[in-house]
């Protein structure tokens, strides 16, 4: 059998490592074939990974994610000694199945990475809106870039990738977004295909608090606008540069409509509030269908709060343009979020 292993850095994360590491061990994984980067924590993450016997590499000085994950598979000889590589987060529980998922999609020697699905652990109203998100965003998007070959963004804490892939990645701190920025390589390059796997499911640990959740999503727009920027995707012509300007093209639009309805409203008060009620309404009806599916009622209560969250998202997308794109700012910071 082909030869895997879990890569995870992880910085500050005594609260949550434990259950990441007891759910990738009962998934399969031997605790020898778990690779640890304590990415010069100041809580013990380290010393609590050591409990479950896996290998933990101690970076005295924190160097962040994407120069710890090549540290790591540098100092382990990763890619050599192995044949498949999943990163992992240290917020992150895999399902039991997850990784016999992984192997199957890499059953096709053509495939380059797995791109797994990410679910948001309840906690709270914020968390209940995320999980609203995550389904749309794989129940719409995913599955059709997948098949297109054209996903943009293979996540950071459900990212798997064949050995000699992983090995001709480059693991900069160029930009905020590793996750999206290497997942961008491997169509530059054309290593392969990325394949989207719904069954290989993780949960994760969401913001619980607006500030975190505002930190969060700015530095993931932020991210993407730098992506696009390094790679030249708002100019180029192969079928992830559309997709590229697809997205973004429809989250600048629709951003600044969101912004604007205040002021519309003045204008044409009656369009505006049927527009309004006809948007609201197609949400409340993916709400009801992503908490049958996913089994959350929370979604459903949390629905007041949804309008707050859409005009802030609007406001971070439009903010993050225009720092990124238009001032052309150099964004290095982490904006980590508190572990609960």
């Amino acid at each position: 059998m082909s030869r895997l292993c879990v890569l995870l850095p992880a910085k500050d994360e005594r609260l949550g490592i434990s259950k990441t590491l007891k759910s990738v061990i009962r998934a399969g994984v031997s605790a020898a074939d778990v690779y640890v980067i304590d990415d010069g924590s100041s809580d013990g993450t380290g010393e609590i990974a050591r409990i479950f016997e896996v290998n933990v590499l101690r970076n005295s000085k924190n160097m962040g994610k994407a120069l710890a994950l090549s540290r790591g598979a540098r100092h382990f000889d990763l890619t050599a000694r192995y044949d498949y590589i999943c990163l992992m987060d240290a917020d992150t529980e895999v399902c039991p199945d997850y990784f016999s998922v992984v192997r199957q999609g890499f059953s096709d020697p053509k495939v380059a990475a797995i791109c797994g699905r990410a679910k948001s652990t309840p906690h709270n109203w914020l968390t209940a809106y995320r999980c609203l998100a995550y389904w749309m965003s794989h129940t719409v998007y995913k599955v059709g870039q997948s098949n297109m070959g054209v996903i943009t963004v293979s996540p950071g804490c459900a990212a798997s990738f064949r050995a000699d892939v992983f090995s001709q990645l480059d693991w900069n701190r160029d930009t905020i977004v590793e996750d999206m920025d290497c997942t961008i390589q491997i169509h530059r390059k054309k290593l392969g295909r990325i394949l989207y796997q719904k069954d290989a499911v993780v949960s994760t640990q969401d913001p619980r608090t607006l500030r975190d959740y505002i930190k969060q999503i700015y530095r993931w727009d932020s991210g993407s606008w730098q992506v696009g920027e390094k790679y030249g995707m708002t100019t180029g012509l192969a079928r992830i540069d559309w997709e590229y300007k697809l997205l973004m093209g429809e989250g600048l639009i629709f951003s600044a409509l969101y912004m604007l309805l205040p002021a519309l409203l003045l204008v044409r008060p009656r369009v505006v509030a049927c527009a309004a009620g006809m948007d609201f309404a197609v949400l409340i009806v993916l709400a009801l269908v992503c908490a049958v599916h996913e089994r959350r009622s929370d979604v459903i209560t949390a629905l007041p709060f949804y309008e707050l969250l859409r005009f802030i998202d609007c406001s971070v997308f439009l903010y993050s343009f225009w720092n990124v794109v238009i001032q052309r700012k150099q964004i290095r910071g982490w904006f980590a979020v508190k572990r609960y």
